[in-house]
């Protein structure tokens, strides 16, 4: 009799099939819940570096009319910087091969309209941010 007992023993270690069953369930719920709370943060930050490309190119058209008594523009962050003439130099991440953002100025009377759209990883959400400067 105590033989029989401990090859039952032997077979009762380790996990049932109902508990693997209740695991991987709890696990499907906490990674449905992280997938979309991680997508929406890598999302904001990816914004947040194109609100900080748009101030300094606000900057520099502020740079630029205190020298030349008017703004630059331009429909893209090489135009830009191109027309700027040294004032606007673009991060790395909005000439680079994938960048999160286009920017765009169009010039007005007497101010000037910059226009932030997603591009790529943004790219669904269309009109990020629109500035009138003067």
């Amino acid at each position: 009799m105590s033989r029989l007992f401990k090859v039952r023993s032997a077979f009762s270690t380790g996990f049932t099939l109902v508990e693997l069953m209740i695991a991987i369930a709890v696990l499907a719920l906490i990674t449905a819940i992280a997938i979309p709370a991680y997508q929406n943060y890598v999302d904001n930050s990816r914004i947040a570096e194109c609100l900080n490309e748009m101030a300094a190119i606000n900057l520099a058209e502020q740079e630029f009319f205190l020298a030349n008594n008017r703004f630059f523009d331009g429909a893209d962050a090489a135009t830009l910087e191109t027309n700027s003439t040294g004032f606007y130099t673009p991060s790395a991440a909005a000439v680079g091969p994938a960048p999160n953002c286009t920017y765009s100025v169009v010039l007005g009377a007497n101010n000037y309209t910059l226009t932030i759209t997603g591009a790529n990883a943004l790219a669904t959400k269309g009109v990020i941010q629109t500035y009138v400067g003067q």
